[in-house]
C-alpha cells in the first residue's frame, strides 16, 4: 500500500488563514475555510479567531470528518518580521510545536504538525532518482506548459515564447537525465530497444 503523502490531505496555511482576519481592531473574527477542485468543494472549517493578547490568538476550528462534528481550539502565536508586521504560526496540538502549516491527513480527525502525522511530501517518498525525475517531468508538464504530452508540449497561449522555449529546454534535459538513469538501472540495451 502506498503511504499517504501531505498532497493527499488538507493543509491549513496559518498565516493565510489568520493575517486577514486579524487586520481589524475587533478582538474576535469568524469566518470559513474551502478546499475545492475545479468547481467542486471537497471540505470546509468554519473558524473563530480570538485574540487573547498582543502576539497571541486563538483559533478554534469547528468541521465534520467522517460525521464525527470536531471542534477544538489551536493557541497561536506571532513572530515580528524584519520589515514590519507579524507572522503568525499555530502551536501543533499533540507536539506542542510552532508551525506555519497543519495537515489533516485522510483518515485524520485533528489538523496537525506534519511530524506529528510522520507524512512527507510526494517527492521525499520518491525511492530513486528516475522516480524524481518523473515527478519533476509531470509538475513542469501539468503547471508550467499545461499539457499532457511529454514529447510534444504545445505552448500555452498566454505564454511568451522565451517562456515557453525555456521550459521545453529543461523538458528535454529531465528526460536526458531520465535516459542516463535507465541506462544506469538497466543496460544501454533497454534504451536501444526503446529508441
Amino acid at each position: 500500500m502506498p503511504s499517504v503523502c501531505v498532497e493527499d490531505g488538507l493543509v491549513l496555511a496559518i498565516h493565510r488563514l489568520v493575517a486577514g482576519a486579524l487586520r481589524s481592531p475587533a478582538d474576535e473574527a469568524s469566518g470559513s475555510w474551502i478546499w475545492s477542485q475545479g468547481e467542486r468543494q471537497v471540505a470546509s472549517v468554519s473558524y473563530r479567531l480570538e485574540r487573547l493578547e498582543p502576539g497571541m490568538a486563538r483559533l478554534h476550528l469547528r468541521y465534520t470528518v467522517d460525521g464525527e462534528a470536531m471542534a477544538y481550539p489551536v493557541n497561536l502565536v506571532a513572530e515580528p518580521c524584519r520589515f514590519g508586521g507579524l507572522r503568525w504560526f499555530a502551536l501543533c496540538p499533540r507536539l506542542g510545536t510552532r508551525v506555519a502549516k497543519l495537515y489533516l491527513p485522510p483518515g485524520g480527525k485533528r489538523f496537525l504538525a506534519r511530524k506529528a502525522w510522520r507524512i512527507a511530501y510526494r517527492s521525499q517518498n520518491a525511492s530513486s532518482t528516475f522516480d524524481r525525475l518523473c515527478i519533476s517531468r509531470d509538475r513542469l508538464l501539468s503547471r508550467k506548459l499545461k499539457s499532457r504530452d511529454p514529447d510534444f508540449p504545445v505552448k500555452p497561449k498566454w505564454m511568451r515564447r522565451r517562456t515557453y522555449e525555456a521550459h521545453l529546454d529543461r523538458l528535454d534535459h529531465l528526460h536526458t537525465r531520465m535516459d542516463v538513469e535507465m541506462m544506469r538501472r538497466f543496460g544501454p540495451e533497454v534504451l536501444e530497444g526503446i529508441l
